[in-house]
């Protein structure tokens, strides 16, 4: 998210038509009562907040967002801007909402109106001229989900280019875009795949590989612990097997008690 945060900062979501967008912090996703999760938020610059949504089906009504953003208005007390990013599968959405008492809008960005075959082509030529900008992170990260002619082409032209990006530094602000938000309109032997090709090239896609694997490996060891507690075995004998410290088998017991 701290990558995410700069990769859409600096004028690269101009691309998309969206403009002024200067990021600051990530915030919470999960907005109280009756547990909600928007996309993605941001504090601005400018205090006001940012909310990205990426969808891949059209939203029939604006109703569920104008809830989400009711909610990070009265949590936040501040002005919010929220761009929703359609996959170019989707040619019309709603943008505003008539309630009577308010009257809420979104800025819609339908992807299918970008090219994305231009768009690799103009990353390509920034990257042979040396002339990289930012908003070749958002080209890049999201092409795979604009207009194409041919989308296993992209996908490949995509793969190529990714190693090409010569700053570590710039090309995991790519990597960021491309994990939260491109991959998104891809088949799951695609998406392997990519993902596979970005740990290759990038040390945040390593790191977060690595981190899923470790939290995957802590979540089959509080499974374990759970069966061992029904099971009617001692916190020291579960501690032993799991590697789980006492107290952690001491909060799962009082959950399973609860």
């Amino acid at each position: 998210m701290k990558a995410l945060t700069r990769s859409l900062s600096g004028g690269a979501l101009d691309v998309l038509g969206v403009h002024g967008v200067e990021l600051e912090e990530p915030l919470s996703t999960e907005l109280p009562v009756n547990t909600l999760r928007v996309d993605r938020v941001w504090k601005m610059k400018n205090q006001d907040l940012f909310h990205l949504e990426f969808q891949t089906k059209r939203e029939s009504t604006l109703h569920r967002f104008l809830e989400y953003d009711a909610r990070l208005a009265n949590e936040h007390r501040a002005r919010i801007r929220t761009v929703v990013l359609y996959h170019a599968n989707v040619a019309n959405a709603p943008s505003d909402l008539d309630i009577g008492a308010a009257y809420y809008r979104v800025e819609n960005v339908f992807l299918r109106n970008l090219d994305g075959d231009q768009a690799l082509a103009d990353v390509a030529n920034h990257l042979r001229h040396g002339t990289w900008e930012p908003s070749d992170r958002i080209r890049l990260g999201l092409a795979l989900n604009m207009r194409l002619v041919d989308q296993n082409r992209a996908f490949d032209r995509v793969r190529e280019l990714i190693p090409q990006v010569p700053d570590e530094a710039e090309r995991d602000l790519v990597v960021s875009a491309i994990l939260v938000l491109g991959d998104q309109g891809l088949t799951e032997e695609q998406r392997a795949v990519l993902r596979k090709e970005l740990r290759r090239v990038s040390k945040l896609a390593e790191e977060l590989y690595e981190e899923g694997r470790m939290e995957g490996r802590v979540e089959e060891r509080v499974q374990i612990a759970f069966n061992l507690l029904r099971k009617g075995l001692s916190l020291e004998d579960i501690a032993d097997t799991t590697k789980l410290s006492k107290q952690e088998i001491e909060d799962l017991a009082r959950k399973l008690t609860n």
